[in-house]
């Protein structure tokens, strides 16, 4: 999904001088081609995330629309205080792509894994938090914080993630999207896990359950109408993330629920402190409860109380 993101800023920059690509020693094959056919509209900070971040700000206040893309959790903890002060507080026109988002550089070590980002960014004003499941999705998202007036977070995951949507889709501020229909309890995920959640809703099937699975490419604002029409129609939600279960979107949801009196059996999936182990992706997932296999017996187990 990166690359559709980044291609995205490609396509905006040659229609558009105003358009900025911004990195920080984190660039790709997109992003360097920016740089040989448009120089005047690239800067590679180097490893100095802080500078990236204030600069944005600056060039934002003059009317560029500068797209900062670099790892997630560098750009989002190096820079907090500039994100919030310069960027946020200050309500400029910045967009950010977090590359390498949750499990995805998890061979690297948790100094490279980003899944505590969210739960900083959505407490933040003036900052809208998306989180797509596809490569389209990352695309329209990336397009959608183009015209947006604002600052936008974008939480990019790697590269040749499975695509469920069509050429038709739309992103829309604050909606989520249900990709799957089911009565007995709900799942529902942000990010390309949703996968984990469609597959174990497929193999559920066969045992009777029926499992609703939602996509919810937005914590902030958040799709606080799904989510009561979900508890209501079926009692029972669990939330899944590549993500802390602290701030991220299993607190979103819950604060929906207790906020709208609904009640419901929940539960979150996710990670609790940082991710155990060290390996690919798959590998990962499995090590830390996110695999298909751990939702069936999380669904199995929400269902019995």
């Amino acid at each position: 999904m990166r690359n559709a993101s980044t291609q995205m800023v490609y396509n905006l920059a040659k229609r558009d001088r105003d358009v900025m690509a911004l990195t920080a020693d984190n660039s790709n094959e997109i992003y360097d081609k920016i740089k040989r056919e448009m120089p005047g509209q690239y800067i590679d900070y180097g490893i100095a995330e802080e500078n990236m971040v204030a600069s944005a700000a600056g060039l934002a206040s003059c009317g560029k629309i500068p797209f900062l893309y670099t790892i997630t959790n560098f750009m989002s903890m190096h820079a907090f205080e500039f994100i919030r002060n310069d960027v946020c507080v200050a309500n400029q026109n910045v967009k950010f792509l977090g590359r390498s988002s949750g499990l995805v550089s998890s061979s690297m070590g948790a100094t490279h894994q980003g899944t505590e980002e969210v739960a900083l960014l959505r407490t933040l004003p003036n900052m809208l938090v998306i989180t797509p499941a596809t490569p389209i999705e990352a695309r329209e998202a990336t397009r959608f914080a183009y015209h947006h007036r604002g600052s936008v977070y974008i939480r990019l995951e790697g590269f040749n993630e499975p695509e469920l949507y069509g050429e038709d889709y739309q992103f829309s501020v604050g909606r989520g999207y249900v990709l799957r229909d089911g009565g007995d309890i709900t799942v529902i995920s942000m990010g390309s896990v949703v996968n984990e959640a469609l597959s174990a809703a497929k193999k559920l099937e066969s045992d009777g359950i029926r499992v609703r699975v939602i996509n919810m490419p937005m914590v902030n604002p958040i799709d606080r109408d799904l989510i009561v029409a979900a508890a209501k129609e079926t009692g029972h939600i669990i939330t899944l993330e590549e993500h802390s279960i602290h701030g991220g979107l299993g607190s979103a949801v819950a604060e929906v629920l207790a906020e709208s009196g609904t009640a419901a059996s929940f539960h979150r999936m996710g990670l609790n402190g940082c991710a155990k182990g060290c390996g690919n992706r798959e590998a990962m997932r499995e090590i830390n409860g996110l695999a298909s296999g751990s939702i069936m017996e999380k669904v199995r187990e929400s269902l019995q109380r």
